[in-house]
């Protein structure tokens, strides 16, 4: 599935940090950085835009039919390889910067080590490579591709 970032083209490799370039894991964080992305930047079709009427026909305003569209400009829905080369760019150096940030944190222990709660003991170690704890600013090269309604209410 590497559309936007090859883990076996040099150009894209140069962009990695040097110590997680010949991970074993590479390959399989590049693929989850690459879907959470899209998938931060997907939404419904109209989310957040709503008619008095719809609201109370579906409660939260959205209807149930409309197709989830990834909200990127330049972003080609049909084949995403043939997106715009500027989009595709922002994507690669975006996907380096997480994945490598993923990997050489993802053994470091966390704040907490172990906590135990009465019979029951738990440690925390590593980092999830999820959207919601990737480093502050990972969006910022896709500030003039970000096409999201924003959700507003009267």
């Amino acid at each position: 599935m590497y559309q936007f970032f090859d883990v076996e083209n040099a150009d894209d490799l140069k962009l990695l940090h040097k110590s997680v370039r010949a991970n074993d894991e590479l390959e399989n964080i590049v693929e989850q950085v690459q879907w959470q992305i899209i998938e931060s930047f997907s939404q419904r079709d109209m989310q957040g835009l709503t008619t008095y009427e719809a609201f109370f026909k579906y409660e939260s305003g959205v209807n149930p039919r409309d197709v989830i569209k990834v909200r990127l400009l330049g972003y080609n829905e049909d084949d995403p390889e043939q997106s715009e080369a500027g989009l595709k760019e922002a994507f690669r150096r975006t996907i380096a910067k997480i994945a490598s940030w993923v990997i050489r944190n993802y053994s470091n222990p966390q704040d907490v080590k172990r906590i135990r709660q009465s019979q029951r003991e738990v440690e925390y170690s590593g980092m999830v490579p999820t959207w919601e704890n990737f480093p502050k600013g990972w969006d910022r090269l896709f500030k003039n591709y970000d096409a999201r309604i924003q959700p507003y209410g009267i």
